[in-house]
């Protein structure tokens, strides 16, 4: 995975953008903006997303899922056995 920087508060904060056809899978505990970057800590990784995906991906916070980078989109599932929220 290729790191991403994202500005915060005048410190740095390392975030990997995915690369196509990469899943990160885990726990999503936080979403946070910084400047102009969504950035996900999705179980121990922290990664970089588009913030079209904000409003689908807060409605999954506390679960487990997973976020695919294709080729010309980012796709998420549930994988805590729970029917899609979004």
């Amino acid at each position: 995975m290729e790191p991403a920087r994202c500005s915060r508060s005048g410190g740095r904060v390392t975030a990997r953008r995915l690369q196509p056809w990469e899943e990160a899978r885990g726990l999503l505990h936080e979403l946070q903006d910084m400047e102009g970057c969504l950035v996900a800590k999705i179980g121990p990784v922290t990664v970089a997303l588009p913030d079209e995906l904000r409003e689908r991906l807060q409605g999954l916070m506390d679960r487990e899922i997973g976020i695919l980078r294709t080729d010309v989109d980012y796709r998420f599932r549930c994988l805590d056995g729970e029917k899609d929220a979004a």
